[in-house]
């Protein structure tokens, strides 16, 4: 079957709608969760469940879909990591097992663990995989760089925001871009529309070749071919390494 890839018809007062649902092309999605206290013990687990759900619709295994998640206020909270688990029934007891801490929000500190530890090789996630971050708040936090550095490793983030606390300029700076950005007026989306629209847009970045994305993940004037699927390598410039091109090998060397 074509990229094995399930179409789901679902009936809407409009028509039908198709909603695409990824099966075994690797990504590694992770989330961040706001658990500050205007967000409250509720609509915490709400956004838990959402998480849960995105792992029921996908497949899970070393060679599809890898789940990350963890909570964030002023610190990061409960949580686990790529190399955690690799069937569905292990990630939804260690989501279970993420409890609502209150607190204020700190978007760079979490940002920067994304950045740092999430989407390491260490903590498992896969260096020809497609890097996906989800990232839930109702509030607003000072970021400087916002996804930046993120984009740089070649990660796409979604913003999802909840309600009026929110502050469009900051969720649009820390999202791939502006089409990134999901705004919800409450936390009913979880069985509506706004999760449809979200799985959505998943499951063609998982089905895009990487390449044909703007902008495309090669930095520094790096090559992108694409090797199948959602799978790409990166020619880099002199100069430059990793996978997304992204270190400046002077970078690395220590003058002494």
């Amino acid at each position: 079957m074509y990229a094995r890839m399930t179409i789901v018809y679902v009936l809407l007062l409009s028509g039908i709608q198709a909603i695409e649902v990824c099966s075994d092309q690797p990504a590694d999605i992770g989330f961040l969760i706001d658990e500050s206290g205007s967000v409250g013990a509720t609509n915490f687990n709400i956004n838990l469940d959402f998480v849960k759900t995105i792992v029921n619709d996908f497949e899970i295994g070393n060679s599809s879909v890898k789940i990350s998640t963890f909570a964030f206020h002023q610190f990061i909270g409960d949580g686990f990591y790529f190399n955690c688990c690799n069937d569905k029934a292990s990630i939804v007891s260690n989501i279970n097992s993420i409890i609502f801490k209150g607190g204020t929000e700190d978007f760079a500190m979490a940002l920067a663990f994304a950045r740092n530890n999430m989407f390491q090789t260490k903590n498992g996630s896969r260096d020809f995989s497609l890097k996906i971050l989800m990232f839930f708040t109702d509030g607003n936090s000072p970021i400087q760089d916002g996804g930046g550095l993120l984009h740089n490793l070649g990660v796409i983030v979604y913003v999802v925001g909840f309600g009026n606390g929110v502050d469009r300029n900051q969720l649009n700076k820390i999202a791939t871009n502006e089409s990134y950005v999901f705004m919800m007026s409450n936390y009913s989306y979880s069985v509506g529309q706004g999760y449809n629209d979200i799985k959505s847009q998943i499951c063609i970045d998982v089905l895009t070749n990487q390449c044909d994305r703007n902008p495309q993940p090669c930095r520094n004037n790096g090559t992108c071919v694409g090797t199948g699927g959602s799978k790409y390598t990166c020619l880099c410039q002199i100069g430059y390494t990793d996978h997304n091109c992204q270190t400046g090998l002077l970078s690395s060397i220590s003058i002494k």
